[in-house]
């Protein structure tokens, strides 16, 4: 049933960055609620985020994922070089094109670096923002760093390699269907142009001290395996919510998806139930 509803929502919007024109893949579920948008995670793709669509939780709110160029269905072209602020440009085009107003945020992991900047340039439509392990300090680049690190050939031959043999390994749902998408769907080139960028923003940017003083509610997620991420008092004291995902690392959404929407779906209840 799920192959299914794909089926029937996924569709194609083409946007012309840099003068090439890019087909983004995206798939959208209506409701009579506002629009919540997911930007996921480096090498990632919109799939990360279909669960939600048949959670009976979120069942009133209009749904929406696409895929970066180079992850899931949407091409990378040969001749392009994308970095952070290249997705938070890609992102405002794809937003743009939607039909949609006003709406709530989610990014993970990288994809909550780019909210994160997206909210900044381009927030007067914004009303919320969940932050799913968004990198927000050096801590959190753990394979863009490693990759950073490693020439493309070096990358494309040995690097990439590695990273997926030991995700696949890993005991963690997550961690392996992570694998499964890089294997599957996710642009080398893509993947590497991405990492530089991405931990120059993790380790210069002042995320943290950004990230706090948005001014539209704001919920951090993370797992209970990174319980111990050294942030989380600065979080606190600044009075962004936390909420922890029991049994969950960096993708709780595959971790624990019982406890993952749930969370989502009481934030957006508590702060826009008049909706």
């Amino acid at each position: 049933m799920k192959n299914r509803l794909y089926t029937m929502h996924s569709k194609k919007l083409e946007i012309v960055y840099k003068d090439h024109l890019l087909q983004i893949d995206y798939f959208i579920r209506r409701g009579r609620k506002d629009a919540v948008i997911y930007l996921h995670g480096l090498g990632c793709s919109k799939n990360d985020f279909f669960e939600a669509v048949s959670r009976a939780e979120l069942k009133e709110y209009t749904l929406i994922a696409f895929d970066f160029p180079g992850c899931g269905d949407s091409p990378y072209p040969d001749d392009l070089h994308l970095e952070m602020d290249d997705l938070v440009e890609i992102a405002h085009l794809v937003v743009s094109a939607l039909p949609i107003d006003d709406f709530v945020i989610i990014g993970h992991s990288m994809g909550g670096l780019v909210a994160l900047l997206f909210v900044e340039r381009y927030g007067k439509h914004m009303k919320g923002f969940i932050n799913v392990e968004g990198n927000l300090a050096p801590e959190d680049c753990f394979f863009s760093r490693e990759v950073a690190q490693h020439s493309f050939t070096h990358f494309t031959t040995t690097a990439f390699k590695e990273i997926k043999h030991r995700l696949a390994q890993s005991k963690n749902k997550g961690f392996q269907k992570y694998a499964e998408t890089l294997t599957k769907s996710a642009s080398e080139k893509a993947f590497f142009d991405c990492c530089p960028s991405l931990v120059d923003y993790s380790e210069h940017g002042n995320l943290i001290q950004r990230f706090i003083t948005l001014k539209i509610p704001k919920l951090f997620v993370y797992g209970s395996e990174n319980r111990s991420l050294s942030y989380f008092t600065t979080l606190r004291e600044s009075g962004c919510e936390l909420v922890e995902i029991p049994r969950s690392s960096h993708f709780p959404g595959y971790d624990n998806p019982q406890a993952f929407y749930p969370a989502i779906a009481e934030f957006l209840w508590k702060n826009f139930s008049s909706v």
